[in-house]
């Protein structure tokens, strides 16, 4: 079997947990170097025993710009390019109402989830310019598309990823380095707290509560979770040669949550108004 994305070298910040451990774990199936980055060094080194030789781990908390510009250059110093940056890292930032809202609140969620996006496109341009290709991927959030799916400021946040994606992209379409961000839905990461079974045993569909009816029929048209491989396998795609001609795109992988209700349920909702119009 052909791999698709055999010797390619692919950085992911974020990488040491749900998401960006899963696309990891893909990228190396698939024939790549993988460098994961996280702020928990022993966590790393776990990871890069399970994964082998492929994986390497670099230290990196986003919140800090030489960071992230150290992460990218000793990746190209070790491996002489990178193919692919995907700026994954990103935390909830719980701020739910408009009296959380502080100065220090919004400059950590905008720094965290927008600015260190920012800053990485940044960094890896000036390598990927030089070598006329590469592809960077960003996690944005259907909380940047659809009110209700985080707080405001997470959600500005992630509205920024997803412009900020696009307009980039046209920028850099002339050295042929395609940027592209995915929007996921209710994916099952340790958000949810269940954090040690996506460090150890993984997740799968198959596991009785996350395909519960009872549990998601009413919140997607697809009625299981979301989990760490939906994306990855949508992120091998846009790392790999398949997709050369697509660029200033938001991919959501959502279960069909933004598509609309289902319409069973917007027909409950219109019989209870109509028996109400029938009471006046």
């Amino acid at each position: 079997m052909v791999k698709r994305l055999l010797d390619k070298v692919i950085v992911i910040t974020g990488g040491t947990s749900g998401i960006g451990l899963e696309i990891a774990r893909h990228s190396i199936s698939q024939g790549a170097y993988v460098v994961i980055s996280g702020r928990r060094e022993n966590e790393g080194k776990r990871i890069v025993t399970e994964l082998g030789e492929k994986c390497h781990f670099m230290e990196c908390d986003v919140l800090y710009e030489d960071q992230i510009r150290k992460l990218v250059e000793e990746t190209f110093s070790k491996h002489g390019r990178i193919d692919v940056m995907f700026n994954n890292a990103g935390a909830p930032d719980f701020i739910r109402n408009i009296e959380d809202i502080s100065y220090d609140k919004i400059r950590h969620s905008l720094d965290l989830l927008l600015t260190s996006v920012i800053i990485g496109t940044r960094e890896v341009t000036k390598i990927m310019s030089k070598q006329k290709y590469g592809s960077i991927i960003n996690t944005a959030s259907i909380a940047g598309h659809w009110g209700g799916c985080g707080g405001s400021v997470y959600s500005a946040a992630k509205a920024g990823v997803i412009h900020f994606s696009k307009v980039t992209s046209l920028e850099l379409a002339k050295y042929n380095i395609r940027v592209n961000s995915i929007s996921p839905g209710a994916i099952i990461t340790e958000i949810f707290g269940v954090g040690q079974k996506l460090t150890g045993e993984k997740l799968s569909i198959s596991d009785d509560h996350l395909k519960s009816s009872d549990a998601f029929n009413d919140f997607q048209p697809i009625q299981r979770a979301g989990l760490p491989e939906d994306i990855a396998s949508l992120a091998v795609y846009l790392a790999s040669d398949e997709s050369t001609f697509v660029t200033g795109q938001d991919f959501v992988v959502d279960g069909g949550l933004l598509a609309g209700r289902p319409l069973h349920l917007a027909s409950e909702s219109f019989k209870k108004i109509n028996s109400s119009l029938k009471s006046i």
